[in-house]
């Protein structure tokens, strides 16, 4: 693989957990951009946003991609839903890694986010109308980022795919090996030899 694997996408289209799993397979770290964000900040997302703004963030989001970028050891990275409204970023991910486009469609994500306040940009007036606005919310902001989302050099269509399904076609695609000590076995969990 080159230098890195960076997996973008929405909100709620797995990033993380499909990263995880690509890690556990290839024996390459995994990191994910807003827990290390997190960490550095001593403050969750949601919190960044309310105390110190989008801008912020953003600025933190930045540093945290500069600093993952220019990690000598290849790795996977889930990056921020946001990370690649930055044209810097973009840059840099292309030039130190393989962008991978994590597709999802906005009713998938309405399911896997509807009941999280950890998304400060999916925040929707509770009460009547709630489901309905939160869907129109996440259209908008995936009719906005798609353009972005499809400059990757590989786009994973995600929906009606398992977890297994979907980490296959992104090694496959990646061009990503597993480690020869991790197989998957037919239930597609990992069995070491």
């Amino acid at each position: 693989m080159k230098k890195h694997l960076y997996l973008s996408g929405f909100m709620g289209a797995g990033k993380s957990r499909i990263g995880r799993e690509l890690a556990a397979l290839t024996e390459h770290p995994f990191y994910d951009s807003d827990k290390w964000i997190e960490e550095r900040e001593g403050l969750t997302v949601r919190e960044i946003f309310e105390q110190k703004g989008e801008a912020y963030f953003r600025e933190a989001e930045k540093e945290a991609l500069r600093h993952l970028a220019g990690r000598k050891e290849a790795s996977i990275v889930a990056l921020g839903g946001g990370a690649i409204l930055d044209e810097e970023n973009r840059r840099l991910l292309k030039e130190t890694g393989t962008l991978v486009y994590i597709k999802t469609s906005p009713e998938a994500v309405f399911e896997r986010v509807r009941h999280s306040k950890k998304r400060p940009l999916l925040t929707v007036a509770e009460g009547p109308g709630y489901e309905q606005a939160l869907l129109q919310r996440i259209r908008q902001m995936l009719t906005e980022r798609e353009p972005l989302y499809k400059e990757a050099e590989v786009i994973i269509e995600r929906d009606g795919l398992s977890l297994s399904e979907i980490v296959e076609a992104v090694l496959k695609f990646a061009k990503l090996k597993p480690h020869s000590s991790t197989v998957k076995n037919h239930t597609g969990s990992d069995q070491k030899m």
